[in-house]
């Protein structure tokens, strides 16, 4: 006995330096890193030998650290199966490895809703919103006015005015009936589209205050215009 023990503590000295080392009452070897960490492994072949034979071996190639059993192997056993005597042993040296920390998930910040600036002016002007004297509002003019009621929507104003200008042709009262049917119309789109006001203040002026010089057909062209002004609440 006393030579098979010395015979173990010489193995274990051998693996310190190599991958095996064996002995009368078991081999001991390194096997592939489990986890990265250096992990051994002994199989206690005597006949006499015991649990406690592999459990020695793994704690004399540890040293003074403990023994960590990676797996256990029964090589015999009872046949009711009530008494395992595990003859080979999987182990590393040393305490587990402290699981890394729980970092909880950053929460998510909501995002302050970007506010909508709502235009508080719109100018429609041009030939291509009316046509020739008439008070009909063209499919492009219909469209600049739908965009304009998506930005204003859900927003109530104390008041809309609604202004009418035409350019210097024609006589002073065609002018004046024209501008104010025209501006009465941009007021019934807005109004009908959903842009809520305490009050619709709608008026024509016909051929006053130009914004242009009326001696050109660009400056008349722009001189034929409505003007949208919203006032908050």
């Amino acid at each position: 006995m006393i030579r098979i023990i010395f015979a173990g503590l010489l193995a274990v000295s051998v693996l310190a330096g190599c991958t095996a080392a064996s002995g009368p009452a078991h081999n001991a070897y390194t096997v592939d890193r489990i986890n990265n960490i250096k992990t051994y492994r002994v199989e206690c072949t005597g006949i006499f030998e015991s649990t406690n034979t592999c459990q020695e071996v793994a704690q004399q190639i540890c040293d003074k650290q403990p023994v960590r059993v990676v797996e256990a192997i029964d090589t015999l056993r009872t046949r009711d199966d009530s008494n395992r005597d595990p003859r080979a042993l999987t182990f590393q040296c040393g305490e587990p490895p402290a699981k890394p920390a729980l970092v909880a998930a950053p929460v998510p910040v909501a995002k302050a809703p970007v506010p909508v600036t709502v235009p508080m002016r719109m100018d429609l002007s041009g030939g291509a919103n009316f046509r020739t004297n008439q008070a009909t509002l063209t499919p492009q003019a219909q469209g600049r006015l739908d965009q304009f009621l998506e930005k204003a929507r859900g927003t109530s104003f104390s008041e809309v005015a609604v202004s009418g200008y035409t350019d210097s042709t024609g006589s002073a009262a065609r002018n004046l009936d024209l501008s104010q049917r025209r501006a009465d119309a941009v007021a019934k789109y807005l109004r009908d589209g959903g842009l809520r006001a305490e009050h619709y203040r709608i008026r024509g002026f016909g051929s006053a205050d130009p914004v242009a010089s009326n001696s050109t057909a660009a400056g008349r062209e722009q001189n034929r215009r409505v003007e949208v002004v919203l006032k908050a609440e």
